[in-house]
């Protein structure tokens, strides 16, 4: 039997769950709260830290993003790559943002000598559900 090499990491069915939770959950970038009850209505004997380990695990290795918006909690996002987000005040919906070219607030960062570890644009307004100009689905 190979032995996997050291420091290699096995894909487990914790982390498969939790990745596909994140995934389906479209536009909704839901809480570690909200990933935790989707993983625990297949895997009812997983645990929150389980969870919280897994997520944090898939935010290092690319799969998936994470929106720290103002002091709310961690939103975790099916879409791994740069974009920014409009907030709701009113309800708290996320959604993304489709930008032209992030890389230039980035760019415009390493010119003055910053070094760029992240970077988040958040607009905040009201919604189209909440002004009453969507139905919900």
């Amino acid at each position: 039997m190979a032995s996997r090499p050291r420091g290699a990491r096995r894909g487990t069915r914790q982390r498969a769950l939790v990745l596909a939770a994140v995934r389906a959950s479209g536009v909704e970038h839901p809480t570690a709260d909200r990933v935790f009850a989707r993983v625990r209505a297949d895997l009812p004997r997983v645990s929150l830290g389980t969870v919280y380990r897994n997520l944090q695990r898939l935010v290092a290795e690319g799969a998936i993003g994470v929106a720290q918006i103002a002091d709310r909690a961690a939103r975790y996002d099916p879409t791994p790559t740069p974009h920014d987000h409009f907030v709701c005040d009113r309800c708290g919906r996320v959604d993304d943002l489709a930008t032209e070219d992030a890389s230039a607030r980035v760019a415009a960062a390493l010119r003055a000598g910053h070094a760029v570890r992240a970077h988040a644009l958040i607009v905040y307004g009201d919604c189209r559900r909440c002004r009453g100009e969507e139905r919900p689905a």
